[in-house]
């Protein structure tokens, strides 16, 4: 019994825990209090309200409902993207099981759909609000309407009690159907039908694939690019049979990135091997499998190093982010259909929480159903995992990386990463390979948004990333003063790390650092003094390289004066993301962590220095971002931002057949990690990511494309062949994606 109130949910509760399978056809709607409660009635009708949600926080979902005097009829929400701010992609999640969730129980205290929790949380509350104005159409105040709301359509969810464990056998389990267990999951199902030719009757494989979301695609689905060399069969497509990019030159480039301060060679040689072998054939699966790919970009930025665009890059192509967010899907979406055509089952909404581990091998994993809580013991032969590392958990934040990157991380996730498996891995024996090393810093962003000032929108003009219009906001003030160029930034010791212009970049070369903010920590702080603050008031922003984009809401005019500056700061000192004090010592007292103001003076002095000079020799920050001293006499103001991750680095060893390997580097027998789960084999422990864009999603494309025969060839040798299903004995209930 789920009894989840508006109350608890609008305190930050709801939404905490995941969804699980139903049925996407429309339910009758059953008897609920409201049916029994002759005191209050709705006006039968459509009722329309919105609700702010989403990743942006800039743009209300309208949601109308469909009432008549006593229950919750239908639920809907517009089709085109610009009256509304949701990823379309994860919306449509929403639209296909939650709206019937909150149907079939009467109540929007369902659980969110997992991997579309603020969209989920959107639709629940613009229906609390239309289902307030029916009950106010019926009659009702405005407080009574609410009172009935709350007391007739929240909590109360009845589930039934799932079964006993139920017992699954399968060939291969595929955890977690991002980019690279699609992949896995469609290769490894073909691969087994070209095996024998009992398939050639009709005869389905033996895979399952499983994911905690409501969707696949995960992570994966929203990102941009993959990094690959010389596709064989594109290239003769593409480039008229010419290389892409110089071998020679990338693998050695790819070395030296891997090398740490003293000399030594961080990334695993063999692993980067098979990649540079492995990575275009695994492109060429996906374009015979029907993926299409945009202008293949290159730039100073990346050493000229090709990037296969997921269908576009709005840099370079026409269309936004949003439009390739959408096609994306649409390959899925086909892949899958050739995954299903060979008997491949998907379970939607299902996590794996440990591995079946007997006899020295994984065989199998235990997983449940997340709303209904149905556990399974699922029998496989071979496990190939791919979810997508640790970041989303702030226990492994704390618990895995080396001391200067330990600490809770904002991220730009669906908040799946929770790492239960790598660390369900690593109990069984496994062994990490530079786990430790830092998260993937791609972003800066503050804790949270301020919502002081309205979002302003720019007419006619388009945003690559959000598909909708152009924006700005004053909310922004404090994030600008923590990017912008002119200015000191500290890590926790109040120390310089690097050059401030560099805080939000890729590297200028692939041997320099990219998001050289990581070197920080989780965060670093920003430091003014007043003379500063007023200059920026008075001319405005004249020091920002770029703005951030996914955790910014348009940022701030160019040179626009700012005289709500000081108003802006006070919001964000309430709101504990920025401190004040009047000298050193009152001002670093406060900090989460508190600063030694003698080391803090020190750092002032020596920047004022270099400010004077002409020359920033400490780390070659562009002279015309020396604008401005730091006057010690005060007052002072620190703002706090946080290095934003997309995934973490840092995972499990494997060897070139993407087998974990333990302690002693022998294969663990059975299991496979893609994806971020094992990326720390291609990166350096010592930096941050990589100088050239697109490994992680092409190492998640490759690392699957190669544990699928992996795994299959595996099951082969130990077991003596595959299971064959026949059509009108499979029994297996699968689940659309």
């Amino acid at each position: 019994m789920n009894q989840l109130s508006r109350r608890d949910f609008l305190k930050g509760m709801a939404g905490a825990s995941a969804a699980g399978i139903l049925a996407s056809a429309a339910m009758p709607a059953k008897e609920t209090k409201a049916a029994v409660d002759e005191t209050r009635r709705m006006k039968p009708g459509k009722y329309t309200e919105a609700a702010m949600a989403g990743h942006w926080g800039i743009w209300k979902l309208p949601v109308t409902v469909t009432v008549n005097e006593t229950s919750l009829l239908k639920i809907e929400v517009p089709e085109d993207r610009f009256a509304h701010g949701e990823t379309e992609v994860i919306l449509n999640s929403v639209k296909e099981k939650f709206f019937d969730r909150i149907i079939e129980n009467q109540s929007l205290a369902v659980d969110a759909i997992t991997g579309a929790t603020l969209s989920s949380n959107c639709v629940r509350m613009g229906a609390d609000a239309a289902l307030k104005s029916a009950f106010i159409a019926g009659g009702l105040d405005e407080a009574a309407a609410q009172e009935a709301v709350d007391d007739l359509f929240w909590g109360d969810v009845e589930k039934p009690e799932p079964e006993g464990p139920i017992d699954v056998d399968v060939d291969l389990l595929v955890i977690g159907m991002g980019t690279g267990g699609i992949v896995a999951a469609t290769r490894a199902a073909e691969y087994i039908q070209s095996q024998n030719t009992e398939y050639n009757n009709g005869n389905l494989v033996s895979v399952l694939a499983i994911d905690k979301a409501g969707k696949v695609g995960g992570r994966s689905a929203l990102t941009h690019e993959f990094n690959a060399v010389n596709p064989p069969k594109f290239k003769e497509i593409a480039n008229g049979g010419e290389d892409f990019v110089d071998v020679d030159k990338y693998y050695n480039d790819w070395l030296e990135y891997g090398k740490t301060k003293d000399g030594t060679l961080s990334l695993k040689q063999d692993v980067l091997d098979m990649f540079f072998a492995e990575s275009g054939n695994a492109i060429d699966w996906l374009y015979d499998h029907g993926w299409r790919f945009g202008s293949m970009s290159k730039s100073e930025a990346t050493g000229e190093y090709v990037k296969f665009n997921s269908v576009l890059c709005s840099n370079v192509d026409p269309g936004t982010y949003e439009d390739r967010r959408g096609k994306v899907d649409d390959y899925y979406k086909a892949i899958l259909a050739r995954y299903k055509a060979a008997g491949g089952k998907l379970l939607l909404e299902t996590e794996a929480t440990d591995y079946i581990f007997e006899d020295g091998a994984v065989k199998g994993a235990y997983a449940v159903n997340r709303v209904t809580g149905q556990e399974y013991v699922i029998h496989a032969k071979a496990v190939i995992a791919g979810c997508g590392g640790y970041g989303d958990s702030e226990e492994l934040c704390n618990e895995i990386p080396r001391d200067i990157y330990k600490g809770r991380r904002k991220s730009i996730t669906l908040g799946e990463a929770d790492g239960k498996m790598l660390k369900a891995a690593l109990n069984l024996g496994a062994a990490g390979y530079n786990l430790d090393m830092s998260p993937m810093v791609m972003h800066l962003s503050l804790d949270h948004w301020l919502t002081k000032y309205p979002i302003e929108f720019k007419e006619g003009s388009l945003n690559g990333r959000t598909g909708r219009q152009n924006t700005w906001t004053l909310n922004d003030i404090p994030l600008g003063l923590g990017i912008n160029a002119d200015t000191i930034a500290l890590n926790k010791e109040g120390k310089r790390f690097d050059g401030e212009a560099f805080l939000l970049r890729f590297a200028d070369d692939v041997y320099k650092e990219s998001w050289c903010a990581y070197q920080s920590g989780n965060y670093y702080y920003s430091i003014y003094s007043k003379n500063q603050l007023d200059e920026i008031q008075e001319k405005g922003f004249v020091s920002i390289p770029r703005w951030e984009g996914y955790c910014a809401q348009g940022g701030v005019p160019k040179e626009m004066p700012l005289p709500e500056l000081y108003e802006c700061l006070d919001q964000a000192i309430e709101e504990g993301m920025a401190w004040k004090g009047d000298t050193l010592e009152e001002l670093c007292a406060q900090l989460p962590d508190p600063i030694d103001p003698a080391v803090l003076a020190e750092t002032i002095d020596r920047y004022n220095s270099l400010v004077e000079a002409g020359e920033d020799t400490d780390f070659g920050k562009d002279p015309q971002y020396l604008l401005s001293k730091v006057d010690p006499a005060g007052p002072f103001y620190i703002i706090q931002i946080w290095n934003a991750i997309f995934s973490t680095c840092g995972g499990l060893d494997v060897d070139p057949m993407i087998r974990v390997l333990n302690e002693a580097g022998e294969p663990i027998p059975g299991l496979y990690a893609i994806g971020c789960d094992s990326l720390g084999v291609l990166m350096n422990g010592e930096r941050n990511y990589t100088g050239f864009g697109g490994v992680a999603q092409g190492w998640y494309l490759t690392s699957g494309y190669v544990a699928a025969i992996s795994a299959c060839d595996y099951i082969k040798e130990t077991y003596g062949g595959f299971t064959y299903i026949s059509p009108a004995l499979d029994q297996t209930e699968a689940q659309s994606a």
